[in-house]
């Protein structure tokens, strides 16, 4: 065991990790010795952390695959806030469109200058500033001043956005018009790639948690990171693919890591 977890007691690292969180590692160790369960927890950190970095190759790859072959197949980019008639969002994607719009504004505007804020209030208001009025409804209008790019937007769409496009909800109008191009494998279907890209986007949301991830769930997670790896612009769903190869050094990392996990998890429980 590492010298740095020696001669602790819950009651000493609580104010740190509480001991709620600690009890859960406490728990699952064969020991119950809360160095061991300390180990245990930092294993599972430095799992998460090579996790997190191939999900975020992930999240990024996709959403900018998925824009490239809309692009395409409606024209530009204006099928995000305009779409065409063959396309209707549901409300879910509605809001969610119309909250990254407001993100971009927020993002754009706390990179400008003060005098560059100024200077949008007589945009915000062509009647003049209102006196008396508050900074913070004051900077409101002027961020909803700002015209933002679908690039800037599609910026500031999360993981739910785009796991919600390969839905059977779309299947028709985006699936089988754009995105299966993404995945070109035809011995895989839009379930396929929608149950994986769900297990990728719940575990992200675990370990943003810094919850624990091992067992079932963690070889779960690792099917859907290999599957999705080998399939994302590839039809021969092998290891040869553009995007496998991309991301090949985060992967090494990753299966190192789970190998260390795993042993230490195998030790110690």
């Amino acid at each position: 065991m590492s010298r740095f977890f020696t001669n602790y007691d819950i009651a000493a690292v609580s104010s740190y990790l509480s001991e709620p969180r600690l009890r859960t590692f406490v728990d699952i160790v064969k020991s119950k010795n809360v160095d061991c369960a300390i180990e245990l927890h930092q294993a599972t950190m430095s799992l998460g952390i090579s996790i997190m970095a191939v999900a975020g190759l992930i999240e990024i790859s996709l959403r900018n695959a998925a824009c490239f072959e809309l692009d395409t197949e409606f024209g530009g980019a204006g099928w995000l806030r305009h779409p065409p008639t063959t396309l209707k969002w549901s409300s879910f994607e509605e809001k969610a469109i119309k909250q990254a719009e407001v993100h971009a504004q927020r993002a754009a505007y706390s990179k400008m200058t003060a005098q560059e804020k100024a200077a949008l209030d007589k945009i915000a208001y062509p009647q003049g500033v209102p006196p008396g009025i508050r900074h913070k409804k004051l900077a409101e209008s002027r961020q909803r001043s700002l015209s933002v790019s679908d690039g800037q937007i599609i910026a500031q769409l999360t993981l739910h956005f785009w796991k919600r496009l390969f839905s059977e909800h779309y299947e028709k109008t985006l699936w089988k018009r754009a995105l299966k191009r993404v995945f070109p494998n035809k011995s895989i279907s839009r379930a396929d790639i929608a149950e994986k890209i769900e297990i990728i986007y719940q575990i992200r949301n675990r370990l943003a948690h810094h919850e624990p991830v091992y067992g079932g769930r963690l070889e779960d997670s690792l099917s859907a990171i290999d599957y999705i790896s080998r399939n994302m612009g590839n039809k021969l769903s092998d290891y040869e693919g553009a995007f496998y190869k991309l991301i090949l050094p985060q992967m090494d990392i990753l299966n190192g890591q789970v190998a260390i996990f795993k042993s230490t998890f195998q030790r110690l429980t």
